[in-house]
């Protein structure tokens, strides 16, 4: 290093020393003047009513004093006057750093460079640099110390829990701030409710999205509340901390902290339930023949907090089979006004709907609350349906309903085909000849599986025919299977199921060679053959048919199913919530004797799972909360507690076994 750079070296040196030697001493001076009029006030009220101007004052003082080292500091930036500075505290370099600064004696740098080397340069300016540093190091810890214990701070809060203002706020207490709590519910504005004040309580409970306000004495230093992931610290109002939350839409834990201090209390949302309503007239369902009837209509609502309006809604359905129409008539809004409790009456005349036969009527009443923010809630009733009969209802025999025969899912399953066929026919333009081929053939072959099971349907009947005509001496018709490789079916007793059969079997032929468009026709035609044999003309028997007479000696052993396991079934899961809450329940208990404030914080968390789950333990958890907070006997509610988590005790018949040495 030659002298040059050990001159610049030893200048920023010294410069760190002379900066840190400022910030010390400054610091200093402010923390002992704080520390001075903190004192000052015990003695002297108006230094104790003064609003923020000791503050500035240390800082003035502060800042003084640093401005003050720093200029005294000033010549360091000359590299001449480090150099000085050296040859002064190092009477061995002879004035070498001196000359190997000044330009004129470069050609003498060998010497001289020789001479600063052997020199302890850093031994001087590490010694310098700390004896500049350490007074002012203990300057600012003993001003420290000196406000630590001074009025300015409270129970040792020290320089870290100072206050806000000088003089003008209480102090902090040594105790905790989270007892004597007071909290203000105030509902959401369309409950039109007042706001409810509770005096340290362990639940709160109350609508979601209602406004918490908890207060205590003291000031707001220090204290925040969390619930969930979002916190908010405490601010001040009327000479008391005091801190808002929101009510959330679920069982939370509002957890208070003050320094070391910690309280949960716990946070029972209760829902805005939907409103009720009862169609109170007419009672149950008429079927009339002609639609001349006036029907009187009155229902009833009720809601926990107030009802909007209610009205009657009449759906008049026209139509049969799966060709159908409906519409929606709804009366004038009957207006409740947020009352909890109402009622509406209607005149409804069936004359003035213009029914036909087969026409249905439904009504029913509807309702909403004035719930608006996660509502309105809507309420309905049970409906009343009047029907008009048609004239070949009411026929001489009395007999049951069939069961629908197989022909119904295939008139549904060609409906569906033709419409698929008809889009086809729409994208055809746009389609690839390979797209084409592909979906013209997947509908051909949903197509031939319709076309199959009409053929055995054929082939059933044909079945049962040549069975009624074998002991008649007439040859049995013939079966569908010879004519199983032919285009048509001819020799078939139900024509309509041949006419479908026919027209099935051309739309699959014409959808095979990807051709949609042509097997239009022939399916609709289907469609209609299909409905035909679907609505035919049935014959029932009068009265409960006649008894079958089964020869068990001639179908013994002719069955062909064989016997299979049944299927084992499952053991129903285990309660792992319930258990989850018992072992939490168990080592709370524990908790007890050793740490009753542990106990009380586990007994309110456990509190916060179990509302929702199990609302009989967690209310019987509430009453042990209290009763450990008031200081009396939890015995009997944490009984209650473990008879509602674990159940009520089976009873056995009989004595226990004996059990002792006898």
């Amino acid at each position: 290093m030659t002298a040059i750079q050990t001159v610049r070296r030893t200048r920023a040196t010294l410069a760190l020393a002379g900066a840190g030697q400022a910030v010390a001493w400054g610091s200093a001076a402010g923390f002992f003047l704080l520390a001075a009029l903190a004192f000052a006030a015990k003695l002297f009220p108006s230094v104790a009513n003064a609003s923020g101007w000791p503050i500035v004052a240390a800082i003035v003082s502060g800042l003084i004093t640093s401005g003050a080292l720093l200029w005294r500091s000033r010549h360091v930036v000359s590299p001449d006057r480090v150099a000085l500075w050296l040859e002064e505290r190092i009477p061995g370099l002879e004035y070498s750093l001196v000359t190997a600064m000044d330009p004129r004696y470069r050609h003498l740098s060998g010497g001289i460079e020789a001479a600063v080397a052997r020199a302890p340069i850093g031994h001087e300016t590490s010694r310098a640099l700390w004896k500049a540093l350490l007074p002012g190091l203990a300057a600012v810890f003993a001003a420290a110390a000196l406000l630590y214990v001074s009025p300015l701070s409270s129970s040792g809060a020290g320089l870290f829990g100072a206050r806000r203002g000088f003089g003008t706020a209480a102090e902090v207490p040594a105790g905790s701030r989270l007892e004597g709590l007071r909290v203000r519910v105030i509902p959401p504005a369309y409950t039109g409710q007042s706001a409810v004040s509770l005096d340290d309580p362990s639940s709160i409970s109350g609508l979601p999205a209602s406004r918490i306000v908890v207060s205590g004495a003291g000031p707001q230093a220090g204290i925040t509340a969390s619930v969930a992931t979002s916190t908010a610290r405490a601010a001040a109002a009327g000479g008391r901390w005091s801190v808002s939350i929101v009510m959330p839409p679920k069982p939370a834990a509002l957890t208070l902290r003050d320094r070391v201090f910690e309280r949960i209390i716990v946070l029972e949302p209760r829902a805005d339930r939907p409103p009720r309503i009862v169609l109170t007239a007419p009672a149950r369902d008429t079927t009339m023949r002609v639609a001349r009837f006036v029907v009187d209509l009155s229902a009833t609502a009720t809601d926990d907090i107030g009802l909007r309006g209610a009205w009657f809604e009449y759906l008049v359905t026209t139509g049969a089979g799966e060709i159908f129409s409906a519409r929606t008539i709804n009366t004038p809004l009957v207006v409740f006004g947020g009352a909890r409790t109402g009622s509406m009456n209607a005149i409804l005349d069936l004359a003035s709907l213009k029914l036909g036969q087969g026409d249905v009527v439904s009504i029913r009443a509807i309702t909403h609350d004035v719930n608006t923010l996660s509502g309105p809630g809507i309420g309905t009733s049970d409906t009343r349906t009047f029907r008009i009969a048609r004239d070949n209802e009411y026929d001489s025999v009395a007999v049951d309903a069939a069961a629908p025969p197989p022909v119904d899912s295939s008139a549904i399953s060609q409906r569906m085909l033709i419409q698929m066929t008809e889009q086809l026919v729409k994208d055809q333009r746009n389609l690839a000849r390979a797209e084409l081929v592909r979906r013209s053939t997947e509908i051909g072959d949903l197509e031939d599986r319709i076309r199959k099971k009409v053929e055995a349907i054929l082939y059933q009947k044909v079945e049962e025919e040549g069975e009624n005509t074998e002991g008649e001496g007439e040859p049995p018709q013939p079966h569908i299977e010879a004519h199983a490789h032919s285009d048509q079916v001819e020799a078939v007793a139900n024509a309509d199921l041949k006419e479908a059969h026919n027209a099935l079997w051309q739309a699959v032929r014409s959808l095979q060679i990807a051709e949609p468009a042509p097997a239009l026709p022939p399916m609709r035609i289907a469609l209609k053959a299909l409905d035909r044999a679907r609505l035919a003309n049935r014959l029932y028997l009068r009265g409960v048919p006649p008894r079958i007479v089964v020869d068990l000696q001639r179908v013994r052993m002719t069955g062909k199913e064989k016997g299979s396991a049944s299927t084992r079934t499952p053991r129903t899961a285990a309660d792992s919530l319930r258990e989850r809450l018992d072992r939490r329940f168990s080592e709370a208990l524990e908790m007890i004797q050793r740490s009753p404030e542990g106990a009380v914080r586990a007994f309110t968390l456990l509190r916060v799972d179990a509302l929702s789950e199990a609302p009989a333990f967690a209310s019987a958890l509430s009453e042990a909360i209290d009763a450990f907070r008031n200081g009396r006997d939890a015995t009997n509610p944490l009984l209650r507690a473990r008879r509602a988590l674990a159940g009520d005790p089976r009873a056995v018949p009989g004595l226990p076994s004996w059990s002792g040495d006898w």
